[in-house]
């Protein structure tokens, strides 16, 4: 029974070595396992702390410029706006002037220009000899 005992013990010693080197190897691959996550996480880090400082500036930048963008738009809406008004007035201006135009160009065409042309060579043919008359008394 001793020497039962004796093989009992004995496996349980070599269990117990066996059961030793393989806690050590896994303590071994869990350090190198916690180093691996700490060393991917101090670089996410410093990505994370580039990374932020660019991306709010990026973000101020987008708003500006949407900013300017909105203010711009406003002021082609009034210079549109402003181009239409003119637009109209231009029309009613020509509206306007146009039936001026027309009723002056009428009243052109109903001038006897051939009666004017009598006119003004019977008023020659009236003063000729007055102006004469007055330029031999000296005036």
């Amino acid at each position: 029974m001793e020497e039962n005992q004796n093989n009992i013990a004995t496996s349980n010693d070599a269990i117990l070595t066996e059961l030793r080197d393989l806690s050590k190897k896994r303590l071994f691959y869990q350090k190198i396992s916690t180093c691996c996550i700490a060393g991917m996480l101090a670089v996410l880090l410093i990505c994370v702390l580039i990374v932020i400082p660019k991306v709010s500036t990026t973000l101020s930048h987008i708003n500006s410029v949407a900013t300017k963008a909105e203010t711009s738009l406003e002021s082609v809406d009034k210079m549109t706006d402003s181009i239409l008004k003119a637009s109209e007035n231009m029309n009613k201006l020509v509206d306007d002037n146009g039936e001026n135009l027309a009723a002056a160009v009428k009243s052109l065409s109903e001038i006897d220009f051939e009666g004017l042309n009598k006119a003004i060579t019977d008023l020659q043919d009236a003063v000729g000899p007055l102006a004469s008359l007055m330029k031999k008394l000296g005036r």
